[in-house]
């Protein structure tokens, strides 16, 4: 999707869609643990509301970024880079969005509002392409709580050191609880991260525009 140039945010707004692939891409119904993974990612999917918080490194340095979703067509995303004055916002409801970079709320155009609408619907609600297959590697602690951690098994031809996926689910809700990219031997300093919690209050409504 390509925003026009007046409109702030535009690249970010993309990223966000791309982010999101990562956390929400359907699985196969295969075997064993795999599935698991896929059981948990299509409960969430079925999930009324969720938020996503995500931080990475990228040329523009530490990013983080955070959505809130009420399925099945609402989303309101804000996304903060440590060089930016003002994170910049992208809320949308049915198949009109707009965007904010602190300074008031603009109208997204119409063609690039509904293609907004066309990637959420693919990748939140639907679920878009394939995930890898996962190992299981039983239960860990983090940050206090117990979860079931799976590891994307690697292609046999990846060369040596590269960084592995890993996805924790909560074994009592059986939701996705965090999901990270990082060296196999620094996992508790993973360069890209994403925590999904299911809070009850979240709500999502058009902005005002002063139009």
């Amino acid at each position: 999707m390509t925003m026009p140039s007046k409109t702030p945010g535009r690249s970010l707004i993309k990223l966000g869609l791309v982010l999101a692939v990562a956390g929400f891409a359907a699985v196969p119904a295969l075997a064993d643990c795999k599935q698991e993974v896929a059981d948990a990612f299509e409960k969430q999917r079925k999930s009324s509301a969720f938020r996503l918080e995500t931080r990475m490194l990228n040329e523009r340095g530490p990013i983080k970024m955070t959505v809130d979703y009420i399925l099945p067509d609402r989303m309101h995303q804000t996304v903060k880079a440590l060089i930016d004055p003002a994170a910049t916002e992208t809320i949308l409801v049915g198949k009109r969005a707009w965007v904010s970079n602190g300074q008031g709320w603009q109208d997204v155009p119409m063609e690039d509002a509904l293609s907004l609408a066309e990637e959420f619907e693919k990748t939140v609600v639907k679920g878009g392409g394939e995930q890898p297959v996962f190992d299981c590697l039983g239960y860990v602690e983090l940050d206090g709580r117990k979860l079931s951690a799976y590891e994307a098994m690697q292609d046999k031809t990846a060369p040596p050191g590269q960084p592995v996926r890993m996805v924790y689910i909560d074994p009592v809700t059986g939701l996705p609880a965090r999901s990270i990219v990082a060296q196999k031997d620094k996992l508790d300093r993973p360069f890209f991260r994403q925590d999904y919690s299911y809070p009850q209050d979240i709500k999502i409504e058009p902005p005002t525009t002063g139009k």
